[in-house]
């Protein structure tokens, strides 16, 4: 059963309390991983189907491997390939997006607990180096955590990384509070984790904006959360989930966060949804709003299985506050059921990207709903992402090409592999040695090779990009050696 409530809450708008949940299944097959000569890269293929145009743009996420318990950035083109991997970690919440009318990606890092964080937003630039790192200060803001008393140094948590116009960042936080559970069968000693909404000012970590869940309970209670108790709130190590947000976007002076809970809206045909991710407003006037959101439809605990839709609707704020469904688009030849997290973008001429976050695949639909690209990064229950971002990106790394070469003994032929990670927009590479051009090859994915007449072992070849904003940098020296 889904249910949309908006209230304004201390200028904040608010849909309450999904779910995040980390599924990890030891008996799945392993999901294949590209590797390359030039680079210890490794990174989940990305098998792309198209059925029709797609919008310009690369996609961005945060693919997270299960069973091998790594994660990492990443970019990837449309046809599949790498374009830039970042560190191995824990990542979420990755966004492209403009701060000071540049380019950027921001993302969350830190440390993982059973369906939040305790860390840090990153800001890298279009060379991927860090020009901003945002936390929030625990102590400070009295936070405790489930892992008391080991500390962090910083309590942002896993989602949201929304930046606004004014250069301020939008995060959420969870910090762990006693609370009254007996109006839903727990104990008068409870424990919760009491969701927060910040703005941050990005350039001096100050904080412009706090809203704690909690301290409105009086107009978010706890029988709203759908959530079952299932044991928790008994103590500060399992505190009870009232509620989970799990987006922020800002409006004017009023903010949109979305999760779970009921509300006194006139709900109209196919206008129900639960447990939804990225809710983010289309349109906004004093009288009516338009959000799309991901909806989930599902959670570990329903018992039940739906499909995963995404969905606009428009809501009357005045008046009727009637909900009317605009538009519920889903993969009909491939549908999802996804328990948690996922996202739903507006593109444009119409078309949307979705991406059903614990099940490790993207869509685009066109402005007519018909599906015109599938992608898939694994396999169900062995890789996931938080989000999925389409969004057009310049690479200028500050490294230099990556280059290994040897001599290949069945054809006497040299082979050289080339990559640079995070590069965009090369279209040649040139392999050198000493003075003289040796070879010329167009650009082919993330590592390109390269077979080179005329070399031995031993002989030092250099190899330099080919247009676009990397034009003629050039890699370090590397040595021939044996295949």
């Amino acid at each position: 059963m889904g249910l949309l409530a908006m209230r304004r809450f201390s200028q904040a708008l608010v849909l309450f309390a999904s779910c995040f949940s980390l599924a990890k299944s030891a008996d799945e097959e392993l999901w294949p991983l590209q590797k390359f000569k030039s680079s210890s890269i490794q990174t989940p293929f990305m098998n792309v189907t198209k059925m029709g145009t797609t919008e310009p743009g690369f996609l961005f996420l945060t693919p997270r491997d299960i069973i091998r318990e790594t994660g990492h950035p990443a970019i990837y083109s449309d046809d599949g390939q790498l374009i830039w991997q970042g560190p191995n970690g824990n990542y979420s919440a990755l966004q492209p997006q403009i701060l000071n009318n540049e380019p950027v990606i921001a993302y969350w890092s830190g440390d993982v607990s059973r369906g939040f964080g305790f860390g840090a937003i990153t800001i890298v630039n279009s060379s991927y180096d860090k020009i901003h790192r945002v936390t929030l200060d625990c102590k400070a803001e009295n936070f405790v955590t489930i892992y008391d008393p080991l500390t962090f140094d910083s309590c942002i948590d896993i989602h949201e990384s929304e930046i606004t116009d004014n250069g301020t960042i939008l995060v959420t936080a969870v910090n762990v509070t006693q609370a009254d559970l007996s109006s839903i069968g727990g104990p008068e000693d409870g424990w919760i984790q009491d969701a927060l909404v910040y703005e941050i000012d990005i350039e001096t970590n100050e904080i412009l904006f706090r809203w704690s869940t909690y301290e409105h309970i009086d107009q978010v209670p706890l029988r709203d959360v759908r959530a079952p108790l299932e044991g928790s709130g008994g103590n500060k190590t399992d505190p009870y989930g009232y509620p989970h947000l799990n987006s922020v976007a800002k409006y004017g002076d009023s903010y949109l966060t979305q999760g779970q809970t009921g509300g006194d809206f006139e709900l109209g045909l196919d206008t129900s949804f639960c447990y939804q991710h990225d809710a983010r407003f289309r349109f906004q006037s004093d009288e009516r709003v338009t959000i799309s959101l991901h909806n989930n439809e599902l959670a570990s605990f329903t018992g039940h299985t739906s499909l995963t839709t995404g969905m606009v609707l428009d809501v009357e704020l005045q008046g009727s506050k009637r909900v009317t469904l605009k538009s519920r688009m889903w993969d009909a030849t491939e549908p999802v059921y996804a328990e948690s997290q996922g996202s739903y973008q507006s593109l444009g001429n119409g078309h949307v990207l979705q991406q059903h976050g614990s099940t490790p695949k993207i869509e685009e639909f066109d402005e007519n709903g018909t599906i015109v690209m599938r992608a898939r990064f694994g396999y169900d229950k062995t890789m996931q992402t938080y989000r999925t971002y389409r969004y057009p990106w310049v690479g200028r790394p500050a490294t230099k090409p990556d280059v290994v070469a040897c001599v290949d003994g069945k054809n006497g032929k040299t082979a050289v592999y080339v990559s640079w990670n995070g590069a965009t927009d090369v279209e040649y590479w040139k392999v050198y040695s000493g003075t003289e051009v040796k070879e010329t090859a167009v650009r082919n994915g993330f590592e390109t090779t390269i077979l080179v007449d005329g070399l031995t072992s031993g002989d030092s070849v250099v190899v330099e990009a080919v247009g676009g904003v990397g034009d003629g940098i050039r890699s370090e020296s590397a040595t021939v050696g044996q295949c």
